[in-house]
């Protein structure tokens, strides 16, 4: 059975992610916000493998493609 995990968000949660304090807000969700906060502010980026997209340094799946990238990658 999948399940969802989430988090409230905190005072810096809140400034990263441009959501109110207390939202609820899920992994996958946070993920992909601070993926485009280190997008908009010229932080560290790679190419995914697969479909080349700029993704963030520490990234584990492509935003675009979805696949998994690798700790060589």
């Amino acid at each position: 059975m999948l399940t969802q995990r989430s988090i409230v968000a905190d005072d810096t949660l809140s400034v990263l992610t441009g959501q109110p304090k207390g939202a609820l807000l899920s992994y996958t969700e946070l993920t992909k916000m601070m993926h485009q906060y280190i997008r908009s502010k010229g932080l560290r980026l790679k190419a995914c493998p697969n479909c080349n997209a700029q993704i963030p340094g520490f990234a584990a799946h492509c935003d675009k493609c979805g696949k998994a990238i690798s700790a060589s990658a």
